[in-house]
């Protein structure tokens, strides 16, 4: 009998049963349980609200800033997940031109080649997400699900979705990718918990730098104090994660190559700011 993911406080234990535990399905009713008011400030959100406010905003500026410097871009999405949230967002750019995922788990990767093969018809409905997209973005307002997917699978292949293992050195899992023609690598929330220790962290963002052509740019989210990988909506109990600080990612960024150009930072716990839990937002440039 496979105990609940909650007990599970070591990382191998986790990584090794992530995959009988985590349910694309489940993790995606999350989204439809969000609300962005564009009305609303942040501070009247709850914690998980803010997160994907946060996580939405970045990735856009992001993506905005990249393709205001650049025409036809080639970006990845590293650790991408189900929910397509940055797939869908760099779609909608003409200035990029192609787009690749990967994750860790056969059932994400089983469910967006669904979702791509169906042009969004099965798996999820990702009306909600794109909706977010378009609250970020006051022109994109008449754009439906269907227009996203129509240019989403223009730019991204079956053969574009990968496999990824971030706690090896060989983090694609021998499958051959083109390093340094890369303009631009994004990765959300998925880092602290994809790795079992912060020499495993340093590594992943040294692989990135390799990914990237010189100027190429890497916008990174991550979570302080905590995991963002709930097996159910039912509990907020915390997984283990590597627990990092902004001085730790500002050293690993600069080890790995990089030249930071922008952090944000938010923190949930605005009484204890040096402890308390909260996101990042990181762009760096390769040097």
């Amino acid at each position: 009998m496979q105990r609940p993911l909650t007990e599970i406080n070591n990382y191998k234990e986790k990584h090794d049963n992530y995959e009988n535990y985590f349910i694309p399905e489940e993790y995606m009713r999350f989204w439809n349980a969000l609300s962005l008011d564009k009305e609303k400030a942040d501070s009247e959100l709850s914690h998980g609200q803010r997160t994907m406010r946060f996580n939405i905003r970045a990735v856009n500026d992001f993506l905005a800033l990249i393709c205001r410097r650049n025409q036809n871009n080639k970006i990845h999405d590293l650790g991408c997940g189900p929910s397509l949230m940055s797939m869908l967002s760099a779609a909608a750019f003409p200035q990029i031109t192609s787009i690749e995922g990967s994750d860790f788990l056969s059932s994400n990767l089983n469910y967006l080649k669904t979702s791509l093969n169906s042009k969004g018809k099965e798996g999820y409905n990702y009306s909600k997400i794109i909706e977010f997209i378009n609250s970020m973005h006051e022109k994109r307002e008449h754009l439906s699900s269907d227009d996203y997917f129509v240019e989403l699978n223009k730019k991204c292949q079956l053969d574009n979705i990968l496999k990824c293992d971030l706690s090896l050195d060989d983090i694609f899992c021998g499958k051959e990718i083109q390093w340094g023609t890369y303009d631009a690598v994004v990765s959300t929330m998925t880092l602290t918990d994809a790795v079992p220790n912060e020499d495993a962290y340093k590594n992943v963002l040294m692989k990135v730098n390799q990914m990237l052509r010189k100027g190429g740019a890497l916008c990174l989210l991550d979570l302080f104090n905590q995991s963002f990988w709930y097996p159910s909506l039912k509990t907020k109990d915390k997984l283990c994660a590597v627990n990092i600080t902004p001085r730790f990612l500002e050293q690993c960024l600069v080890e790995a190559g990089f030249l930071i150009e922008e952090m944000r930072l938010m923190y949930f716990d605005e009484k204890d700011c040096s402890h308390g839990e909260g996101a990042v937002c990181v762009r760096a440039t390769k040097k």
